[in-house]
């Protein structure tokens, strides 16, 4: 396998002030999901200036593009994914601005490094991670058709090249009961709020029973209006996880089983509703992984050891996961203790060891990428351990 780090980290040292640009400048111009248009503007224009051929979304995804540069061979097809929404009234506290500039900065690397020889390289901006799950309705819509790998970089308070991501879905359990003065005649009601706590002991039960990894946690949205009325509505809200789509099909039924069987042991009745978009779980590929890895080593970005199944969440990009083979290598900005979401971790995003860590991560970035296309062996490798995944994990 050719070495291309050394190459890149030279291109990503040119590219370095238009690279801190990027993220200051969308760092500065917080946007919400689906309204990141200044954001995609500006990632667009300095990719056209780069050569790429910008296609741009429309509808509901107006904010999501696919900047392309075609080389001189068929395959492979290899997408650097950008992401580049804020969060409400902390901004870029999850350092999406970051992972914008290092994709712009990764694939533009990768482009002048290859040219011609190399398949088709794809920028694409995929909005709305932060809620809105724009990756979802991207991957419903064809974005991602025909790529054979996806890869992005995420800054975090550590530095880890594989993890995973658990499945996540919303479920609320409404119950209706019937109300009655709950001192002079309690016995004609129908207590829905009973139905809610006997709800949250049959999870708490239910919990020795789950698969490893697995979530459920919930918060009674509803309880009832005054003391002295039996409440006739109550209602629950739980998040539902887990680590495998067997995993998290089981955790479905379960919790969905303990709310059945709670409305039937109070006589009240379940309304059962899904709320938001279901995100599947993140699957890294391994193989992608060990040349990434590679990289961060050789560019004294030293990996924290956390196990790749402990300090994770959930995200849209479970579910392109489980259509294309993706990695989503972590690099740290800030120390252990200073988590994403925090005004602290706001204030790693353009500090000078964040901004020294973001091109880093992108010259590991971009030589994974240059790999990826150069070495007729590795795409298939890639897309060996994808299919072995899908069967293993269901």
């Amino acid at each position: 396998m050719k070495d291309f780090l050394r190459p890149a980290q030279k291109e990503i040292r040119a590219l370095a002030p238009d690279i801190t640009g990027i993220n200051r400048r969308i760092f500065e111009k917080p946007e919400l999901n689906f309204n990141e248009h200044f954001a995609a503007d500006h990632l667009c224009a300095a990719l056209e200036a780069e050569g790429f051929k910008v296609r741009r979304g429309t509808g509901r995804l107006k904010t999501a593009f696919e900047a392309a540069w075609h080389g001189g061979r068929k395959a492979p097809v290899i997408a650097v994914l950008a992401e580049y929404d804020a969060l409400p009234n902390i901004g870029h506290a999850c350092g999406h601005s970051m992972i914008a500039a290092a994709a712009f900065g990764a694939a533009t690397a990768a482009k002048r490094l290859l040219g011609k020889n190399c398949g088709t390289l794809k920028v694409i901006g995929t909005p709305a991670e932060e809620g809105g799950g724009g990756k979802l309705y991207m991957v419903k819509g064809g974005w991602f058709k025909g790529v054979d790998a996806a890869i992005m970089t995420h800054p975090a308070n550590h530095t880890r090249t594989v993890a995973r991501m658990l499945a996540v879905q919303e479920l609320e359990f409404q119950y209706f009961g019937k109300a009655s003065h709950a001192a002079a005649h309690p016995e004609l009601g129908i207590n829905a709020l009973d139905a809610v706590i006997v709800l949250f002991n049959g999870v708490n039960a239910m919990r020795q029973q789950t698969p490893n990894f697995s979530r459920v946690h919930g918060i009674v949205s509803h309880g009832g209006d005054a003391p002295n009325i039996i409440p006739e509505y109550a209602a629950a809200k739980f998040f539902v996880r887990g680590i495998t789509m067997k995993d998290f099909r089981l955790m479905m039924d379960k919790v969905t089983a303990c709310a059945r069987a709670a409305a039937k042991a109070t006589g009240a009745r379940l309304k059962v509703v899904k709320g938001g978009l279901a995100y599947e779980p993140f699957e890294p590929n391994r193989t992608m992984g060990k040349i990434h890895s590679a990289h961060f080593r050789r560019l004294g970005l030293i990996e924290s050891g956390i196990p790749e199944n402990e300090e994770i969440g959930s995200s849209d990009i479970g579910n392109l996961s489980q259509v294309v083979p993706c990695l989503h290598p972590e690099f740290a900005v800030s120390d252990p203790h200073i988590v994403n979401h925090s005004r602290d971790f706001l204030k790693a995003v353009c500090s000078k060891r964040g901004e020294e860590n973001m091109l880093k991560a992108a010259t590991a970035m971009a030589a994974t990428v240059c790999a990826l296309m150069s070495d007729p062996k590795l795409i298939p490798a890639v897309r060996k351990e994808f299919a072995e995944s899908k069967r293993r994990n269901g």
